[in-house]
């Protein structure tokens, strides 16, 4: 995501700078006259705005409050951005240590994958506060076309794990349905086309399990490890606030057994591998 995002932001000629612990996403940078920081740390001394784009809280909290964080070197004014899928708590730990020393912060995680990052067509929920968020919009509608204010910070990180629930849970219930039809003897191709013209219907079924699970193509899109950190922060959320968590457990256990039975980097279809190992060779779809 990080990639063609930062790439936006070089071919509308701003003037960037990037960190990343993968050489070769640095060596793509390099390689068009873009220059690298060797930390976080060196990056923020030059920063005005600090984008992150990470896949995990600990590396958000590292980079930027760790030995070598940008935090250190980040002038009073400045402006950082999380447009990670992060949760709520670690956004607002880092938005205060930012803030006791003068500097902004928003979370903007997105919505839609690489190829939208790519178009710039994400969609983007902000949080944090109004004005500087309005003040970040020029820069971010470089990524996305659908901007939303979602409240103070941290906010943008609920809507956005509240959002994957509700999608990575009901491809976790299209796998538990599609096991019950599979052990029936019922085949899925007839299931899925019948599903797809009632209520059933649903995004996850036409592009998750038609276009990609019965195709035997689990090149990952979302990858499963992803979705099951997603996942696992709006279980915990939902722990934390005491709130009814029911489904989200069921749903969490499926990508669990996923990524247990080593299917993580692959797509989130892989869900579906649970419910009949054969899919994984690649074979005209049914439908």
């Amino acid at each position: 995501m990080g990639r063609p995002m930062a790439q936006r932001l070089v071919d509308a000629g701003a003037q960037v700078r990037v960190f990343d612990i993968a050489a070769d996403a640095v060596r793509f940078f390099t390689a068009k006259g873009v220059i690298a920081a060797a930390t976080p740390r060196e990056l923020g001394a030059w920063a005005d705005l600090l984008i992150f784009m990470v896949p995990h809280p600990d590396a958000l909290r590292d980079n930027l409050l760790g030995a070598q964080g940008a935090i250190h070197t980040l002038r009073p004014g400045s402006v950082v951005i999380d447009m990670s899928t992060n949760g709520p708590a670690v956004v607002r730990v880092c938005g205060a240590a930012l803030a006791a020393r003068g500097i902004e912060m928003i979370d903007a995680p997105v919505g839609k994958g690489p190829p939208a990052a790519a178009t710039g067509e994400l969609t983007i929920l902000m949080g944090g506060k109004r004005e500087v968020c309005t003040a970040a919009e020029p820069v971010l509608r470089h990524f996305g076309t659908e901007l939303h204010y979602c409240g103070a910070l941290g906010s943008g990180q609920v809507v956005k794990l509240v959002n994957n629930l509700v999608s990575c849970a009901n491809a976790a219930v299209l796998a538990e349905a599609c096991g019950l039809a599979h052990k029936s003897g019922v085949d899925l191709g007839v299931l899925t086309k019948i599903m797809a013209g009632t209520a059933a219907d649903s995004h996850q079924l036409r592009h998750m399990l038609i276009g990609k699970a019965l195709k035997g193509d689990f090149d990952p899109a979302f990858k499963l490890r992803l979705a099951h950190k997603d996942m696992r922060f709006a279980l915990q959320m939902a722990q934390e606030l005491d709130a009814t968590s029911a489904c989200t457990g069921a749903a969490v256990d499926w990508y669990e057994r996923a990524a247990a039975a080593g299917h993580g980097e692959l797509d989130r279809a892989a869900l579906m591998l649970l419910v009949d190992p054969r899919l994984k060779t690649p074979r005209e779809s049914a439908v």
